[in-house]
């Protein structure tokens, strides 16, 4: 299986799309939106560790909001800007790591 995407109501069967998806997403971008959420996950437990020290990140919550909003159905299958947002995520976690 190259891909299993399920997060919309067109998956296919209602099961999820496994080749490519009825919405004409493919396996590449189904896989750099499964990382963007992962690097987001692990981004947003740094934030609470942040909170909890005191240490404020105002720019956190509007990078996770937008990263997430880059993954909704249909929204966007620019392959390229998942590249520089995962980087992105990568650098903000690096940062948060440093302060923390």
């Amino acid at each position: 299986m190259s891909m299993f995407c399920y997060q919309c109501q067109e998956a296919a069967g209602g099961k999820g799309c496994t080749k490519v998806g009825v919405c004409g997403k493919t396996a590449d971008l189904a896989n750099l939106q499964d990382l963007m959420i992962y690097a987001l996950k692990g981004i947003s437990e740094l934030g609470l560790k942040a909170d909890e020290a005191g240490i404020e990140m105002p720019r956190l919550d509007r990078f996770v909001i937008e990263g997430l909003f880059m993954t909704i159905t249909n929204a966007n299958f620019d392959k390229d800007r998942f590249f520089e947002k995962i980087k992105d995520a990568l650098k903000l976690r690096d940062e948060l790591k440093d302060e923390l």
